[in-house]
């Protein structure tokens, strides 16, 4: 049977005692870093959604939210630009409600920016579909990662099924305290081995004297530099999913090649924009930089609320050495792992830190269409396995909550900065693989978008496809897709 529902305030005091009072932090440096290279046509926003089959009681989800907003105070907060620096405001009341929508109420598929210094970083918005409800979540990312973006959805799920006393168990919820956030910009687990200071000084050098190429627009020059209105009009995206079945061999395949997943959708990005960049004329000499988000959590940060907890680790290649994604694939997971060890990424947030203070000069520099990485690939793995430890999980692989089946997860990854045109997202959910392609549509048509997307489907169906059937020839199937440009 059901156990006795809780109030809403009574599971704030007993799980989240800081929510009573105002609090101010200090953006970091790599908060003001995403804050000031946020702009209305590429705005810094991600998307999670959760579809269920089933009815969502919208009181309980509403409290719940409420719940989650307590638990994590950046999510709640707006900027203050004030004399010490800009400042996050979490106040003790007047958060953000969650919207509750019926299926007639319209919908736009751009995700409009946020004014941080107006309203807090986070939306939701609870929508009636034909099947039941869609869970809208929408995340501005000066405010937290992708991690942090599941601590706050493991809460918000955990307090609905607690306060719908549908859970056996009446504090289900991961440990969390707030006054951790006090240390979210300490990046000393990003060091390694200990690197000489001659190698910290060249290695920001090297940076910005190999600079890379931007993805070649296939769009007239014209296009390319016309701003684009309304909000987000100049990002596209492209998505496809791989079935579990399809997806069932990938250890095995891991284990063969000795490498990551990760490691994997790297090598077979280079590829595909190598074989792009010479297809529009790219001088073999030019270079390919593919950014990767590279999280800095230890044991120490799993109790921080939502934040970020992570940087950059820049790979590069010039165009001379891409020759299919199996002969590049021993040498960038070399690199990879070669530059975590010495700390790379914290060499990154150094330089935000040092530029922070001239806040005049660092929006200056991001204001320009420079181009810092040819592509960023992201990967998010499974936003619900930790939800799986605490809420039923049918045979299909699939969550419930309390009577509502969550059929999927999905995710739309930050769009590309100007000059960075590609972005790829990879992310699982009841088995599944998702891949995301994000574009700058100001630069990249919808068809060269579905040809670039069918190309890395291939790759990934051609390897999956040798679980089976090693010797099997490659196929080049129709791939299809869902469009949001």
């Amino acid at each position: 049977g059901r156990s006795r529902m809780p109030d809403v305030e009574g599971l704030i005091a007993r799980h989240a005692p800081w929510a009573g009072r105002d609090h101010q932090w200090r953006l970091t440096p790599f908060e003001q870093f995403m804050w000031l290279d946020d702009r209305a046509d590429y705005p810094l926003v991600f998307e999670v959604v959760l579809r269920f089959a089933g009815r969502i009681d919208p009181l309980a989800m509403t409290d719940a939210w409420r719940f989650a907003l307590a638990r994590h105070p950046l999510l709640r907060a707006t900027i203050a630009d004030n004399a010490g620096g800009p400042t996050w405001i979490a106040p003790a009341r007047g958060w953000r409600g969650l919207d509750v929508v019926d299926a007639a109420s319209s919908t736009s598929s751009d995700l409009a920016p946020f004014d941080l210094e107006r309203e807090s970083g986070l939306r939701g918005v609870l929508r009636e579909t034909a099947d039941g409800h869609d869970l809208a979540l929408h995340f501005h990312h000066a405010c937290c990662d992708g991690h942090g973006a599941r601590m706050f959805l493991q809460d918000l799920v955990l307090a609905y099924v607690v306060l719908r006393g549908a859970s056996d168990d009446d504090d289900p919820f991961f440990r969390c305290d707030a006054a951790l956030l006090d240390d979210r910009s300490d990046h000393a687990v990003a060091g390694g081995r200990k690197v000489p200071l001659w190698r910290r000084f060249w290695h920001p050098l090297r940076f910005a004297l190999l600079r890379p190429a931007p993805a070649t627009s296939d769009l007239p020059a014209a296009t390319t530099t016309r701003p684009r209105t309304p909000a987000g009009a100049a990002l596209g995206q492209r998505t496809h999913t791989f079935s579990a079945d399809e997806v069932a061999g990938m250890d095995a395949i891991q284990q063969r090649y000795a490498s990551t997943r990760n490691d994997i959708a790297i090598a077979m990005l280079f590829d595909v924009l190598a074989d792009w960049q010479r297809r529009h004329g790219r001088p073999e000499r030019s270079r390919l930089r593919v950014a990767v988000p590279t999280d800095l959590r230890g044991r120490a940060d799993e109790r921080m609320p939502a934040a970020n907890r992570y940087t950059y680790i820049f790979l590069g290649r010039a165009l001379s050495e891409c020759h299919g994604w199996e002969s590049l694939l021993t040498g960038l997971q070399r690199d990879f792992q070669q530059r975590r060890q010495e700390g790379r990424g914290g060499q990154f947030l150094d330089i935000l830190r040092r530029a922070a203070p001239h806040r005049a000069l660092m929006r200056w520099f991001l204001r320009r269409r420079s181009c810092f990485s040819t592509a960023v690939i992201t990967n998010l793995s499974d936003p619900s396995w930790r939800l799986r430890k605490r809420l039923p999980v049918d045979a299909d692989g699939l969550m419930w909550l309390d009577g509502a089946r969550c059929l999927d997860i999905e995710i739309r990854t930050p769009p590309p900065r100007p000059g960075t045109r590609w972005g790829i997202g990879i992310f699982e959910y009841a088995g599944r693989m998702t891949i995301s392609f994000r574009y700058d549509s100001s630069a990249i048509s919808s068809a060269a978008a579905d040809e670039i997307m069918a190309r890395y489907v291939n790759l990934w169906r051609s390897l999956l496809a040798t679980a089976e059937r090693p010797r099997a020839p490659a196929v080049e199937p129709t791939v299809a897709f869902s469009q949001t440009s």
